[in-house]
């Protein structure tokens, strides 16, 4: 009895001891939701390096495409838009700027403004040009160099600006233009010179920069140059003089420098006098107190003489001549 139950006991402990070491290893294993799918795992890899690939083909495409566009800008950036006429396509333009006179008023304006308007090489209306070129040789130089104190007012600091223009193939540049598309209209107001203008007004010239400016001591030290030799030919020639009268002629000439003696004669013979002096406005009909430019140089860059000068040039000789010969003859 002693011997079963104690046999008994003894199979009861290893049956729990059995059941007990199971019941652990269950436990100790990853239930199926928990544990990696090998296929999920392959999933998930796969979709990984499918979303690599994808991107990395998507970041070609974005580069080339970026490099095509940058290509394609840069390509457009060095090639200038070109511009036909609305009227006539066979005319191309391209985009410049010209230099206009805005500047309405010439009030108050020096002999200084004027020169240096004159000096510019750009387009205006004739009406203006003119009008600068009598408003210099009138200008008051006398006075102003005269003058020790004071500001003069300049109304006009810049009377010049850049606008938008376009240089076209017929030769003309044109300011009064509308754009459509790559169309260039022209205003019915917009007039252009031959070679390059602006449409500043219906009368628009090309302005030849004018230099040399000139008082009227010094367009007469020109006259002198060939007064010298009207007056040494007249002693020479004119067989009809008296000595009184050659003497007197002869009187008048600087042999040495082979012009007149005193830098204002026959109007103020003998000594120099200030060229500033005034009085010769009483001597000469064509003596002004201001500036003549002496010089012009248009597109072929040659240097000519003004017309203006020229005018004044033979105006004085002609008054110098009649002046000496009047002399003469008031001898006889």
């Amino acid at each position: 009895m002693t011997i079963r139950k104690t046999w008994r006991l003894f199979c009861l402990a290893v049956a729990s001891f059995f059941w007990a070491s199971c019941s652990n290893d269950s436990s100790t294993q990853p239930s199926e939701s928990e544990s990696p799918d090998s296929n999920s795992s392959a999933d998930v890899g796969g979709d990984e390096e499918s979303s690599d690939s994808s991107e990395s083909v998507s970041s070609s495409s974005t580069a080339a495409t970026e490099n095509s566009s940058s290509d394609a800008t840069g390509e457009s950036s060095s090639s200038p838009v070109e511009y036909v006429l609305a009227n006539d396509p066979s005319v191309t333009c391209e985009e410049t700027t010209e230099q206009v006179y805005i500047c309405g008023s010439t009030k108050g304006l020096t002999c200084d403004d004027y020169q240096r308007y004159l000096a510019k090489d750009t387009t205006l209306s004739q009406k203006i040009l003119m009008g600068w070129e009598e408003a210099l040789e009138t200008c008051g130089a006398i006075q102003e160099n005269v003058a020790l104190y004071g500001i003069v007012y300049n109304p006009c600091m810049r009377p010049y600006a850049d606008v938008p223009a376009m240089k076209c193939s017929d030769g003309n540049t044109y300011t009064n233009f509308k754009l459509d598309g790559n169309q260039v209209s022209i205003s019915s107001s917009s007039s252009a010179a031959s070679e390059s203008s602006s449409s500043v007004a219906e009368d628009a010239v090309k302005n030849c920069p004018q230099e040399d400016f000139a008082l009227f001591a010094d367009v007469l030290a020109d006259v002198q140059k060939e007064l010298y030799v009207k007056v040494d030919n007249l002693i020479n020639m004119n067989l009809t003089l008296s000595d009184t009268q050659k003497e007197y002629l002869e009187g008048m000439l600087d042999r040495d420098n082979q012009t007149m003696k005193g830098n204002l004669s026959p109007y103020l013979p003998g000594e120099d006098f200030d060229v500033m002096y005034q009085g010769l406005n009483y001597e000469s009909k064509n003596w002004f107190n201001g500036y003549i430019a002496k010089t012009k140089t248009c597109a072929d860059g040659t240097p000519e003489t003004t017309e203006k000068y020229q005018q004044k040039y033979n105006a004085i000789l002609t008054e110098c001549m009649d002046l000496i010969e009047a002399s003469v003859k008031a001898m006889d």
